[in-house]
């Protein structure tokens, strides 16, 4: 089952008790948070809410960036503020606590993952790569 979590404000005592009481039946849980400007969109708070997730076991699993529905383009949060939390997430904690970024591509097209770009270049067997602290490095394959 996946739950909606979108602050750590929401992991209450009642919301724990509740995926306790689930994991316990044997439910597998995962996350699928909305990314929203002035709720979650910084990284500090999207890296406390996906920590407090996993001490519930409740597996961050999506980021969703926010449609553009009428009457919520006020929480409509930037790509580049997803981008960020996603490279800090991948810095800053554990990868259990690092979900997916994801745009629901218009016209049925589907979940499309939206992820920082650390392949820089690649030729033959070499590669050039960018670290989370943007770092260029080279790196050779066999």
């Amino acid at each position: 089952i996946n739950t909606q979590f979108n602050s750590p404000l929401e992991i209450t005592p009642e919301a724990k008790e509740a995926c306790d009481r689930l994991v316990k039946a044997g439910v597998v849980l995962g996350n699928q948070a909305v990314l929203l400007r002035g709720i979650n969109n910084h990284p500090n708070v999207m890296k406390k809410l996906n920590q407090g997730l996993l001490r519930l076991r409740v597996r961050p699993y999506y980021i969703f960036q926010a449609k553009n529905v009428k009457g919520t383009t006020h929480l409509i949060a930037s790509i580049d503020d997803g981008l960020e939390i996603m490279e800090y997430l991948r810095g800053y904690t554990s990868g259990l606590a690092v979900p997916t970024y994801i745009i629901n591509a218009p016209y049925g097209n589907g979940k499309t993952p939206i992820a920082p770009n650390y392949l820089l270049d690649k030729k033959d067997n070499h590669i050039l790569i960018r670290t989370w602290e943007n770092k260029v490095i080279p790196y050779e394959t066999p």
